[in-house]
């Protein structure tokens, strides 16, 4: 009998696989025997419905660098643009950052910039070129990457590629898991935030900073940012002060690495926000998510409530999966001992 590890991952932390869970671990285990008819895989689906934990069992057996698209785009924006003007600049942006890897984890591709796009693009024809192995995730089929009308035949050529070189495999069960019981190490077939909270006005706040503890966080560029609090590992910022602010999603990356503990206080119902301060706020909640991060939110009432956009509204695209991911915080003032930024 040929190994299977990715279900004995699962038997192993007493995980029954779906139907699409199984289908997408055969084509994962078709990747890891050499036996699979293209470059790679591509595992898209709804949230919660196991696509992450399916990539870092295959990760755990393949081994090669693993991404979270925010961190990989910052990071090959970074280095290819150190080598502007210089012909091979994606070549010697790749080496730098996957050395001679012949095998790349992607997590939660999704593109909704015509610059994302191109760029992506370009490194994906570098990587088909060098025969590395590709297993991403994502809550988009290819054809739904960059959605908006106006600029989606930019990410035409990307979407191409991918449906070319990768097999793509739906992981869309009926269950999304993220609801169902939390595992001791943080993490589900849904995956997992380990500590954190969600408060309700009404379960009474984290004492607020003092207005003397506000501190201007240095942002890229000279720019700053004004926190209510800050220390050397955490920060407490009001929500409007953040995500009404003009910061970049390279920007929040920056900040998370920066502070590990998160406080994001008074946040204001989202029928009541513009939509680009509600995407900052969901591209906050990724990664923040992704990088395992301690945070505590307040709000004014019941969270689904609270990021509830009107039908006749725009809506971030991603607003679903972060309030999925929002779901799995403790609920209540008790949650947040010890996990205020103070």
């Amino acid at each position: 009998m040929q190994p299977s590890p990715i279900r004995d991952a699962a038997r192993g932390a007493g995980y029954v696989l779906d139907d699409a869970q199984r289908a997408a671990a055969d084509r994962l285990e078709d990747v890891l025997r050499g036996t699979a008819p293209r470059s790679g895989v591509y595992l898209w689906g709804p949230v919660g419905r196991g696509k992450t934990w399916l990539l870092d069992r295959f990760h755990d057996a393949a081994g090669g660098p693993r991404f979270h698209f925010h961190e990989f785009y910052r990071a090959l924006h970074a280095e290819v643009w150190a080598r502007t003007g210089t012909a091979d600049a994606m070549d010697r942006a790749l080496d730098t950052l996957l050395g001679d890897a012949s095998v790349l984890c992607f997590d939660e591709l999704h593109l909704h910039d015509a610059g994302d796009a191109t760029l992506l693009s370009r490194a994906l024809r570098v990587l088909l070129a060098r025969g590395v192995t590709l297993v991403a995730t994502s809550n988009y089929p290819p054809q739904g990457l960059l959605p908006d009308p106006l600029f989606h035949e930019l990410a035409e050529p990307l979407i191409a590629a991918l449906e070319t070189a990768l097999e793509v495999v739906p992981v869309d069960g009926p269950v999304d898991y993220r609801t169902r019981r939390p595992a001791a190490d943080g993490g589900s077939l849904g995956g997992g935030w380990r500590s954190g909270a969600v408060v309700p006005a009404t379960d009474g706040e984290p004492a607020p900073p003092a207005p003397h503890e506000a501190v201007d966080v240095p942002l890229r560029g000279g720019r700053s940012i004004r926190a209510l609090h800050a220390t050397d590992d955490a920060v407490w910022f009001d929500f409007l002060g953040l995500c009404a602010a003009p910061v970049s999603a390279l920007d929040v990356l920056g900040l998370a690495e920066r502070f590990d503990r998160w406080v994001v206080s008074d946040l204001v119902p989202f029928a009541d926000c513009h939509v680009n301060t509600q995407q900052r706020f969901v591209h906050l909640v990724d990664v923040l998510y992704d990088r395992d991060q301690p945070l505590v939110v307040t709000t004014p009432g019941p969270l689904d409530d609270v990021l509830a956009v009107p039908a006749d509204r725009p809506a971030p695209p991603d607003l679903a999966r972060a309030v999925s991911r929002l779901r799995q915080l403790g609920t209540g003032r008790a949650a947040t001992a010890g996990r205020a930024a103070r």
